[in-house]
């Protein structure tokens, strides 16, 4: 692989915003003087992820994650040093040269790498099918006479699969996948009789599902005519690279559209959010099933705050965006649901409507949760039966215990008043009473048997401790002083550290110094490929420590470093010693004694 010059790196790094290029996969809010948002890394619902505009770094308070603009590339799209600077170089128009070899990625298994690869290679066979073959030519006039343009092609890479039983399992074995490779990807079946693989998609019209950084890791092929018992749709099975419970449809690119428009459109299907898109709603994204995942409301919170439902206008459609809408009450998004009239799907109207009416009258008017569960009750209710009036007054009234505030509850009430001729004072009283069932069902409630337990933060156990901080002031001294670093590196005791992964940080900036003569904690931060220690360097540099006090510091935390090393050598030899006394060995128990002893004058004398 070729090398990158460092000067090329330092301007490309210069000239990345790390507050705009986080941005790009986090929203951000100023306080102060950082950035704030939901860490990418790690599942949360209170932001703990900043951002330093300053420093031109990056760090999470709850997972330890930690960096700056190129490792952040690196983490947040399992990419390669080099590939990671080749990115922004594009984005900066800076050109690197990568050189053989740059395309591998990092952090992903050899096994997962090879499924991303031959969905790679299906992508772009499919696509050229559809898009250069004759056999392509009908499902291509399919597809413009559903209103597909060329650039709506290419930005959702459409294909089309052959009819044959092995079109695609041959070009895969030709590039070296083996038929239990590919059925693995799902791309194609292996019967139990030993036939040989076959083809799972065969004249349709190829949809890829794309994960959040926007590789390929399934399909969705649709029949342009049914022939028989075949499903109109066929996806990809779940594999070790696809889980619906995961995936958003168009969610690589829906969050970066989500920064201009503010909201997320959250559609049934995805030839919603391609209509929605040609019509110039991008922010669009779409389930990969009925149901909605904690995944995917951590994925929409990390890009918006407002997320409209938008789902047919069917009886199927309200259904789901019950269930939808079920789903945010309790977290920290505000949801509203746009209705699609006339018993519509959203692609439906844009065809009918254009896209200006859905922007203006669906997507620009949507509905509060409480506003649509109210919607929600009357529908199928003739409010003239004396029945049905009772019983969409008890729905609703359940619908606002406990969910709102007194001016929603006096807002709601008028409202109901209003449709109903019952009086606000009668609806206020019948509301107490739903108000007091919903307080006792919820004191009463008894305790989940497996409670959610918070997310398992991925740092060392000692990093909070005393003994750490003395570990963090002499590393960071260590980080802007090559100078101090080469002392302790010559003073032939080794590293100064206790812990492991400090000492191993330690070892590594022995070579970057070797190598760079220089300071730089964004370069050495760079080298580091183990996430775990690049946490450590970047939260010790995003702290201050003064530098006018430099020695004495140091000599402080050595002292605590030291008594530390000593009382944690006592404590093992006390557990020595009983363990000889149990053991009847007088004379082992004799010799740890006087050790004990001798260690305990040298821990008074520091």
């Amino acid at each position: 692989m070729k090398r990158i010059p460092e000067e090329k790196i330092e301007t490309i790094r210069s000239q990345t915003d790390i507050v705009g290029l986080i941005g790009e996969y986090v929203q951000l809010t100023k306080r102060g003087r950082n950035w704030f948002g939901l860490c990418p890394f790690h599942d949360e619902n209170s932001p703990s992820f900043s951002v330093s505009e300053d420093k031109q770094m990056f760090h999470c308070f709850g997972c330890g994650a930690g960096g700056n603009a190129i490792t952040f590339v690196m983490d947040v799209e399992n990419l390669s040093f080099v590939e990671a600077v080749a990115k922004l170089g594009a984005r900066t128009g800076v050109e690197v040269e990568t050189g053989e070899g740059a395309g591998s990625e990092r952090q992903i298994p050899s096994g997962h790498r090879r499924l991303l690869d031959a969905h790679r290679y299906a992508a772009e066979f499919y696509r050229h099918l559809l898009l250069n073959t004759v056999e392509g030519e009908v499902a291509l006039e399919y597809l413009r006479g559903r209103g597909f343009t060329k650039e709506i092609i290419d930005k959702f890479g459409i294909g089309w699969s052959l009819g044959s039983r092995e079109s695609l399992v041959t070009l895969l074995r030709r590039k070296g996948f083996s038929e239990e490779e590919m059925a693995e990807a799902g791309l194609a079946i292996l019967p139990e009789n030993g036939n040989g693989a076959f083809d799972r998609f065969r004249n349709r019209v190829m949809f890829p599902l794309l994960d959040m950084n926007g590789k390929t890791v399934g399909f969705s092929g649709r029949v342009i005519e049914k022939t028989g018992n075949e499903p109109k749709y066929l996806n990809s099975p779940e594999s070790p690279i696809f889980n619906k419970s995961e995936i958003l449809y168009n969610y690589h690119n829906a969050r970066l559209a989500a920064r201009k428009s503010g909201n997320v459109i959250l559609f049934e299907g995805f030839m919603d959010v391609i209509s929605a898109d040609a019509a110039g709603i991008q922010s669009g994204v779409a389930l990969m099933g009925t149901s909605m995942s904690d995944k995917h409301l951590s994925m929409l919170g990390r890009v918006t705050n407002e997320v409209i439902i938008c789902t047919d206008g069917d009886n199927a459609g309200w259904e789901a965006a019950r269930r939808f809408s079920r789903m945010f009450p309790s977290n920290r998004l505000d949801a509203k649901v746009a209705i699609v009239p006339e018993g519509m799907d959203p692609d439906d109207y844009l065809k009918k409507y254009g896209g200006e009416a859905f922007r203006e009258t669906i997507i620009g008017q949507p509905h509060t949760l409480l506003s649509f569960s109210m919607m929600y009750a009357k529908r199928d209710k003739n409010l003239k039966n004396e029945n049905d009036l009772l019983q969409y007054i008890h729905e609703v009234l359940e619908e606002l215990a406990g969910k709102t505030t007194p001016v929603e509850r006096d807002l709601y009430l008028k409202q109901l008043a209003e449709e109903t001729g019952v009086s606000v004072e009668a609806l206020t009283a019948q509301f107490r009473k739903s108000e007091a069932r919903h307080t006792r069902k919820e004191r009463n409630a008894p305790p989940p048997e497996n409670p959610p337990s918070e997310p398992a933060i991925p740092r060392g156990k000692t990093r909070k401790s005393p003994i750490a901080r003395a570990e963090r002031i002499i590393l960071s001294h260590m980080l802007r002083d090559g100078a101090l670093f080469a002392r302790f590196r010559d003073s032939g005791e080794g590293s100064p550290f206790f812990h492991d992964e400090y000492t191993a940080i330690f070892v590594r900036l022995a070579g970057f110094y070797e190598e760079y003569g220089e300071p730089d904690v964004h370069r050495f931060c760079e080298t580091l490929d183990d996430p775990e220690l690049r946490k450590i360097v970047m939260e010790t540099a995003m702290n201050e420590f003064s530098g006018e006090h430099a020695e004495e510091e140091i000599r402080d935390s050595m002292r605590h470093i030291t008594k530390y090393r000593i009382e944690m050598e006592i404590s093992e030899k006390l557990q020595q010693s009983k363990e000889a006394e149990k053991m009847s060995n007088l004379s082992r128990a004799l010799e740890l004694s006087r050790e004990i002893i001798a260690l305990r004058k040298s821990l008074s004398a520091i």
